[in-house]
């Protein structure tokens, strides 16, 4: 992923919660390259520690998968590596570990708060949208309340992807691609390429980034310039046309 203004936006918030021992929300619709970002940004630093938060939502299954990020051999061996490291712990899809039912207490969130505020680890909560209301309902929304209290910083990605973002998303793909031929960012081609990355339930600027992979490398194979007419082939050839016909009887 090339670097624009929403990437940067996620570094500096990632950078605050590792620099700060901080617990922080990285919130935003699927798409909108929250994953990405962060993986991207764990490459480049030590002592921090991805996370695909378990489906089942278990502290156990938590804790199994950060024992064998750690490499440690027990709970309490792992809890002591991270407090040293001052580590950073993100934790993607995070509403996956608020219960299900309102009986239950929130278990892994109250095993990370322990760990964030004993430990001086820092936590990054990587959510979508309604990561926040399923935290404010239900029985235990009280308790959730006070937890979103500790968000020291919120990063609250919008939902639509602005003629600004999408003017950067074209400029910072065409420097991250060598020997491509960089395109004229007229208004057509960035209106296009915005109304791309909106339509409802089609992947949101996932589908922007995908394409734009494709079509600087089909223009790059057959040294030709990035155009509108170019994209609108690319998008058509993936998702117009019908792969397989069925002859009529």
């Amino acid at each position: 992923m090339a670097t624009t203004l929403l990437t940067v936006e996620i570094a500096k918030t990632l950078d605050y919660a590792r620099s700060r021992r901080a617990c922080v929300l990285i919130q935003g619709r699927t798409g909108r390259g929250k994953t990405t970002a962060a993986k991207q940004w764990c490459a480049r630093k030590r002592n921090v520690y991805y996370v695909d938060c378990p489906p089942n939502g278990a502290l156990q299954s938590l804790q199994n998968i950060l024992m064998e990020v750690t490499g440690a051999a027990s709970i309490r061996d792992m809890e002591l590596s991270l407090s040293a490291q001052k580590a950073t712990i993100i934790l993607d899809e995070c509403a996956r570990l608020i219960p299900q039912r309102a009986d239950r207490n929130a278990i892994a969130l109250e095993w990370l708060r322990r760990l964030h505020d004993t430990g001086d680890v820092a936590l990054v909560f990587i959510a979508t949208n309604f990561f926040i209301k399923r935290c404010t309902a239900g029985g235990i929304g009280e308790y959730l309340e006070q937890f979103l209290g500790r968000f020291r910083d919120k990063c609250i990605i919008p939902d639509y992807v602005s003629e600004m973002e999408t003017s950067h998303i074209l400029a910072a793909f065409a420097d991250s691609t060598a020997e491509g031929e960089e395109p004229e960012l007229d208004g057509e081609l960035v209106e296009w390429c915005c109304a791309v990355a909106n339509e409802s339930g089609q992947g949101g600027a996932r589908r922007l980034w995908w394409l734009l992979e494709d079509a600087f490398a089909i223009a790059k194979a057959n040294k030709r310039p990035i155009d509108l007419q170019l994209l609108k082939a690319v998008l058509y050839d993936y998702e117009g046309k019908e792969r397989f016909q069925t002859g009529k009887k």
